[in-house]
């Protein structure tokens, strides 16, 4: 399951972190990213909840991830509504104080997006 994998260094999370929070061991865990063992169907759910894809995602039937507008709180719905009506220099004005908020320098997370 390489999107495991991806979904879980995105969020730079250890192993043990995200076996911990889905309640398995963290072998586990690690036999699922190698695809030595398959995860169970609840456990597919408890997955994609847990980082906020789908089930598709998970298994590697998607090239996006796709995240659920319901997982968000109602402050980050309303800021992505937002964002739709932005054009590019004002996204990439944008960018850039989030970046800064996030310590990072808008040639940091132009890097990143290659």
């Amino acid at each position: 399951m390489d999107n495991l994998k991806i979904l879980r260094r995105n969020l730079n999370l250890t192993q043990r972190e995200c076996a911990q929070a889905l309640n398995i061991a963290k072998t586990t865990f690690c036999y699922y990213e190698q695809d030595k063992i398959s995860p169970s169907i609840e456990m597919l759910n408890k997955m994609a909840d847990y980082f906020g894809c789908s089930i598709d995602y998970l298994l590697g039937h998607q090239t996006k991830n796709v995240l659920h507008l319901d997982s968000f709180t109602p402050l980050q719905r309303q800021i992505i509504s937002y964002i739709q009506k932005l054009n590019d220099d004002q996204l990439n004005v944008l960018k850039g104080t989030l970046g800064t908020m996030a310590g990072a320098s808008l040639e940091e997370l132009l890097k990143q997006e290659q």
